[in-house]
């Protein structure tokens, strides 16, 4: 949830920079590049072990490359419609990774987790749209899947990874690697030396400390102890925080549609931990298997 509400408000900044002619492409070199920097100096300080078995290496480097790519898509629908309907385009992410569970990893797919599921997505459509449809471009549109693709893939492989070797060291390296994958395709020097004024890197700080840094180290310590499902689902508390900061900082009116949609995905949010604790006391009280 502390992920989501840091997510939500930093889509607001992000179309602040967008509105001073800051790329995209830009903006994620910078992210990724500053929140590495920044996170391992940290570390070092904390003196925090950082070396990682060889056998990880592969799927952190995967790990940091849908990063990337869920930051620059989601990003660039942002750019191409607006925050809103990027934030819900990201967050159908949701369906994908409960699907996948269920499919693959034979997590149980209640009645419970699906109601949650259909209010948040459905919440998130209100929220969104006012009840009046999405009008989006086609690139948008493909941005906005493939950010949510992304991050879909990002939770499924984050859980193993953070459970073996902390969320900090996780999100450290797949910084890192996000961070020298897409400085191929901007390199940092052209990212920096841009004639930015103090309020664009004030952004940019506000950017890297409380848009990735904290909530993507949130989101990976939550994965230490719920699963990838339901903590795609507690993200869409985003669109709630995203709307209402656009609200109270951009003067963008909410109708009766979108107030109904942020209660439905508060209701959906708050259906989780109770389908968790009601299939864990399934689980405690079935009989033990004969000898």
């Amino acid at each position: 949830m502390g992920a989501a509400a840091l997510w939500g408000i930093s889509g607001v900044v992000a179309k602040a920079l967008f509105n001073r002619r800051i790329e995209p492409w830009t903006l994620v070199e910078i992210r990724l590049s500053g929140s590495f920097l920044v996170l391992l100096l940290i570390l070092v300080l904390r003196r925090v072990p950082l070396r990682v078995p060889r056998r990880q290496l592969a799927t952190l480097v995967l790990l940091g490359l849908a990063m990337s790519a869920a930051q620059f898509s989601y990003y660039l629908a942002i750019s191409l419609t607006d925050v809103s309907t990027a934030i819900f385009l990201q967050y159908t992410a949701a369906v994908f990774v409960v699907l996948y569970a269920w499919f693959v990893e034979r997590e149980p797919l209640t009645v419970l987790k699906a109601a949650a599921i259909l209010l948040a997505i459905g919440g998130s459509y209100l929220l969104v749209t006012g009840g009046s449809g999405i009008r989006i471009s086609p690139l948008g549109l493909t941005a906005g899947i493939l950010s949510a693709a992304a991050f879909g893939v990002y939770a499924l492989l984050g859980r193993g990874r953070v459970r073996e070797l902390g969320s900090w060291t996780v999100l450290l390296y797949t910084l890192g690697t996000g961070a020298v994958a897409w400085s191929l395709i901007v390199p940092p020097w052209r990212a920096y030396r841009g004639s930015y004024a103090g309020a664009e890197w004030s952004l940019f700080a506000f950017i890297i400390i409380f848009a990735t840094i904290l909530p993507f180290g949130l989101f990976l310590h939550g994965l230490r102890t719920i699963s990838p499902s339901l903590a795609s689902l507690t993200a869409t508390l985003e669109p709630v925080v995203a709307s209402a900061a656009a609200f109270l900082l951009l003067n963008e009116a909410l109708g009766s549609a979108q107030i109904a949609g942020g209660a439905a995905i508060a209701a959906g949010v708050a259906l989780i931990p109770v389908s968790d604790l009601l299939t864990a006391r399934r689980e405690t009280l079935m009989p033990p298997a004969p000898d």
